[in-house]
């Protein structure tokens, strides 16, 4: 086999290549003729300006709204500190209770004791 005929024979792979290429190209170009792009288009205007408007009631609903949720939120947590103050007190509170009933007891029972 020839150089020659080896370039022939590559090219008529490639040519055979182009050929399925443009029957696919064909196809695809067919498809979009028949596809009805108006009625697509007004779809997507219409859904486009709903969403537009949705998004505007949004912004409303934030404006007139998150403000007066973020003063709850910043009062809760304000409150929140004070009870994890308050809770801190009473727990030490009730350590020393603790302490002081095992102290009494166990001078209770050494005053027993020596009784004895």
């Amino acid at each position: 086999m020839t150089f020659a005929s080896l370039i022939n024979i590559v090219t008529i792979v490639l040519c055979g290549a182009v050929l399925v290429q443009c029957v696919r190209v064909t196809r695809a170009l067919a498809a979009f003729r028949q596809a009805n792009l108006p009625a697509m288009v007004h779809s997507l205007e219409a859904a486009t300006g709903q969403a537009e408007t949705v998004l505007g009631q949004m912004r409303d609903v934030l404006r007139h709204e998150a403000e007066p949720k973020m003063q709850l939120l910043s009062q809760g947590n304000a409150v929140a500190e004070e009870l994890g103050v308050m809770i801190g007190i009473a727990n030490a509170t009730a350590d020393r209770l603790l302490e002081s009933a095992r102290d009494s007891r166990s001078a209770v029972h050494e005053q027993q004791g020596l009784a004895a």
